[in-house]
């Protein structure tokens, strides 16, 4: 059974980010290595679920009446700020 891990999205992320740190320093044994690669595996894969699931909620919330889904796909990230560039919302779109 998968062990339930009580932290927050920003939490992990940030542990995460620490761990790769370190795995660049390169000053870890090796032994310290695969068990901070081991965690980091870990904390992908719970930021991956937590994304997943806001991804989810957020389609649901976006349905219109009707039922059908109101999902878009992303556009292209922009060259100059690296940032994705989304037309205005239709006049007749509901924001929330």
């Amino acid at each position: 059974m998968a062990k339930k891990i009580d932290i927050s999205f920003e939490q992990a992320l940030s542990e995460l980010e620490q761990i790769a740190e370190k795995l660049e320093r390169g000053q870890l044994t090796l032994e310290e290595s695969i068990k901070a690669y081991e965690r980091g595996m870990e904390l992908r894969g719970l930021c991956q679920g937590i994304l997943a699931e806001a991804e989810g909620k957020i389609e649901y919330l976006s349905k219109n009446a009707s039922g059908e889904s109101q999902k878009k796909t992303a556009l292209p990230k922009s060259e100059s700020s690296g940032r994705a560039v989304s037309p205005p919302p239709a006049e007749e779109e509901e924001l929330f």
